[in-house]
């Protein structure tokens, strides 16, 4: 009798030790979709926010340029810095950069019969890199690099990368032969290493879908003032350059016209330089970089609008910083 009760003891014992184990799992796992669900709703409420700071710049972007008559200058309130503002569950803040007032670097896919063009955009992209103290011979190099990759042909252009110079490499893949959609794009392309990706990045940006180079003198501030030394292909020094900056209207100037007859500007122009058509006072793209946080999550995401009197739309959405 005593051994029967011995061994049903160690029976009920096994049993609570089975059932203690499955309880812990079914905890853990209750855990883990309480975790799973809380994550999905923080993301989910993160998300409808980014899109609501959209919803809102949109529309400052659209009264704005609609008061002004399309121009853009960096005292209009979507310059200034918005936020943090406080929401029920978290916070929001946004920062809005005019996309015109950095070197499009879509600006070099051309086609032959935009040659011309196409030239003049290499020249100023290597003065950028050679301003921001990279070599000629690497400039030229990165310029022709970038070219190949942007373009929609496989012919090799003067110092640049085709395909067989991508297909040699232990993970090999092809040129793109289309425009890019974010900076980051340039670490696949031939010598844009890390070291020179970081070094160009405050000057340049990808506009998605856009071949363009315009250059709001409005929206500059003296950090960038590079860009106008690579608009017109060093005629302007830099420290003219920060001079056109500093004596720059408070309201920014109203019109091309009135930008191109400061004295600057008017001995950059040539027959070389021509009649610095990328220098503009208007703008359409915009990047808006919002920071979001919710619960115990932070989202850090950005969307890429174009925006004019009559119309706002979405081009391009990415987590992420720039």
């Amino acid at each position: 009798m005593r051994k029967q009760q011995g061994v049903a003891l160690i029976t009920v014992l096994l049993v609570m030790a089975i059932i203690a184990v499955i309880a812990t799992n079914l905890g853990t796992q209750l855990q883990r979709q309480v975790t799973r669900t809380a994550s999905f709703e923080q993301s989910e409420q993160s998300y409808w926010m980014w899109l609501s700071g959209e919803a809102v710049l949109k529309e400052v972007l659209q009264q704005e340029i609609e008061r002004d008559d399309g121009i853009v200058h960096a005292s209009q309130n979507w310059a200034q810095r918005a936020g943090p503002f406080p929401v029920e569950g978290g916070q929001i803040a946004a920062q809005v950069k005019d996309l015109r007032s950095c070197f499009n670097l879509n600006s070099l896919a051309g086609t032959e019969q935009q040659g011309l063009s196409l030239e003049k955009r290499r020249k100023q992209f290597q003065q950028l890199l050679v301003s921001l103290e990279l070599d000629a011979f690497q400039a030229e190099s990165l310029a022709g690099a970038l070219t190949d990759w942007l373009d929609s042909d496989s012919e090799l252009s003067q110092s640049g990368a085709e395909d067989p110079d991508y297909e040699a490499l232990p993970h090999p893949y092809q040129t793109a032969n289309g425009l890019l959609f974010d900076v980051s794009e340039l670490r696949m392309i031939k010598g844009f290493t890390a070291e020179v990706v970081q070094r160009i990045k405050p000057y340049v940006c990808a506009i998605p879908g856009n071949a363009e180079l315009r250059i709001n003198v409005n929206t500059l501030d003296e950090e960038r003032a590079v860009l106008l030394v690579a608009a017109t292909q060093g005629k302007l020094t830099l420290d003219g350059a920060k001079q056109l900056i500093q004596a720059r209207p408070e309201q920014g100037y109203e019109s091309r016209e009135e930008l191109l007859q400061d004295s600057l500007l008017t001995g950059a122009q040539d027959g070389e330089t021509g009649s610095l058509d990328e220098l503009a006072v208007s703008s359409e793209y915009f990047l808006l970089q919002a920071y979001i946080q919710w619960g115990s999550l932070e989202t850090t995401a950005r969307s890429v609008l174009h925006v004019t009197a009559g119309q706002a739309r979405v081009v391009y959405r990415a987590m992420g910083e720039d």
